[in-house]
């Protein structure tokens, strides 16, 4: 669709500024192993890219430095990744499972964070703003992870994102991008609903996940729309740029991170909108 369409079919949205953009990170799953918090499923991530849509002349863009160049496209690092379950409840330190019980119970973890692009697939891009403040949410309509129930209910997103107004920090589940049924759960923590935390050594607390859907955006295609009582993820003021750190990973205390979570293809695309703040 060309850019004069866009802003035809957008023309009616004039009050709010409807910026959307969309990542694209395709993952295939090469390997399996034999128990929970499994140690060799391997992943390739092919060519991953951003790309945005703008109404009129509000535009959210994408870049991959704080000083541009900016554009409607960024294409990000292609990696060969192996992925491993780890476990985190800030995305400051992450754990990963050392040692389990006959019962197939994890009772010991070590930190992995020095380590973090060893098991979880990370990057970093940059949201630019518009003349306009912006609040930025995700857009849920053109978010996709994969069709698989057991590694959709298995996959966390995590953003950490900085603006000159300070850090937010957001982990998701990813339940709201299909269609969960049929997935399998077996506890493999001593405790239901928890995540491994912890500075000198690790300790359980309350998984602090959260829907997607509570920090997205309504609409289809090109055109979002505002959801009521939806918490954006950050505001933008005029012209600002904020960076977003993204962790892709497999939260290894999530009763469905098991064995059947593996060798399963991911196709991930994540979405973001704005609206004038």
């Amino acid at each position: 669709m060309s850019t004069s369409n866009i802003r035809d079919i957008l023309s009616s949205h004039r009050r709010m500024v409807a910026a959307a953009a969309w990542m694209l990170v395709l993952v295939t799953v090469l390997s399996a192993a034999t128990y929970a918090w499994f140690s060799s499923s391997r992943y390739t991530n092919v060519t991953p890219v951003a790309h945005t849509v703008s109404d009129e002349d509000s535009d959210l863009q994408i870049g991959l430095s704080a000083n541009g160049p900016w554009d409607t496209t960024a294409a990000l690092a292609a990696a060969d990744k192996t992925l491993y379950p780890i476990s985190t409840a800030d995305l400051s330190r992450f754990w990963r499972g050392t040692f389990q019980n006959a019962a197939g119970i994890t009772t010991d973890y070590a930190d992995c964070t020095a380590r973090l692009d060893d098991y979880a697939l990370t990057g970093t891009l940059y949201l630019k703003g518009s003349d306009s403040a912006l609040n930025v949410y995700l857009y849920q309509c053109q978010m996709s992870v994969t069709s698989d129930p057991q590694l959709l209910a298995a996959l966390r997103l995590g953003l950490v994102i900085t603006t000159q107004s300070g850090t937010q920090t957001h982990i998701f589940t990813c339940d709201d991008l299909g269609n969960t049924t049929g997935a399998t759960s077996r506890r493999t923590t001593a405790q239901d609903g928890v995540v491994v935390a912890g500075a000198s050594g690790w300790s359980y607390t309350a998984d602090p996940a959260r829907a997607i859907s509570a920090c997205s955006m309504d609409g289809t295609g090109d055109t979002p729309t505002a959801r009521a009582g939806a918490t954006p993820i950050c505001t933008l003021a005029a012209n600002e740029v904020a960076s977003v750190r993204y962790v892709v990973y497999m939260e290894g205390c999530d009763a469905n991170c098991i064995d059947e979570a593996q060798a399963r293809d991911v196709v991930l695309q994540l979405a973001f909108a704005a609206a004038k703040a």
